[in-house]
């Protein structure tokens, strides 16, 4: 399979200078390149991708990233991706970066793909993620991550149950329609976040809890399975401590 099938689809590449560049329609030579390199993957017709970039070394840096990864199956889906994204990408620890996903290539069940439409993602300014799939899978449903928040290894944010639940009836029960993450939230080590779920700006979510209901209010340090607020009125630095101890001393 191509890596770009459909009609419509398009990838803007947009840079802090104003400079912008359509990469599957009037693109530089060197923007389609690096796009067919990268590992993008659409399969539909009116899928939109803005990328923003603090440069063009920048972009080019994320974008032929190993773990920069972006997969969308189906129609009329959007991406947005804030400039500033880091991506780790270290094995050896499980860091495999940034899996973007919506829709999936195959249905075990069907023997086809999964395609879902009229789906929204968008990334924050400065997100920094290790080792995340962040996957939406059900028709109409969003998923949003606030600037500067981090997101460590191992971490699920799954917008969907994969499979449909029902009533004695066959009423289907488990839609889901959005995960809304804040501005500066430090989500741990193999957390896995549910759908229809929001989290406040300035929270941490300790390793390996699972959250599957919305902790809006701010300030809070989110532990356990299921998830709870263990303790308020916390705030969170991304040095280490040494590091943060000799900057109070200066």
């Amino acid at each position: 399979m191509e890596k770009v099938n459909g009609t419509g689809n398009e990838i803007t590449l947009y840079f802090s200078n104003g400079k912008e560049e359509k990469c599957l329609t009037s693109g530089s030579q060197k923007w389609c390149e690096i796009i067919d390199n990268a590992n993008i993957v659409i399969d539909g017709d009116n899928n939109v991708v803005d990328i923003h970039f603090t440069s063009e070394e920048d972009a080019e840096r994320i974008l032929l990233h190993t773990g920069f990864n972006i997969m969308i199956y189906g129609n009329n889906n959007r991406m947005n991706i804030g400039e500033g994204l880091s991506v780790g990408y270290n094995p050896g620890w499980g860091m495999f970066g940034m899996h973007l996903v919506i829709g999936t290539p195959f249905d075990g069940w069907m023997g086809t793909p999964r395609n879902v439409n009229n789906c929204r993602m968008d990334i924050g300014e400065h997100v920094i993620i290790c080792g995340g799939m962040i996957f939406l899978q059900d028709n109409n449903s969003h998923i949003k991550i606030g600037r500067d928040t981090m997101i460590s290894w191992g971490v699920n944010i799954w917008c969907t149950d994969a499979h449909v639940i029902t009533d004695l009836e066959g009423e289907p029960k488990n839609f889901a329609q959005f995960i809304e993450i804040g501005d500066r939230v430090w989500v741990g080590k193999d957390v896995k976040i549910g759908k229809n779920v929001k989290i406040g700006n300035d929270n941490v979510i300790g390793w390996g809890s699972i959250v599957t209901k919305s902790f809006e209010d701010t300030n809070q340090l989110i532990v356990g399975v299921p998830a709870k607020v263990v303790k308020t009125g916390i705030k969170w630095d991304g040095r280490t401590i040494d590091e943060y101890l000799k900057s109070l001393e200066r």
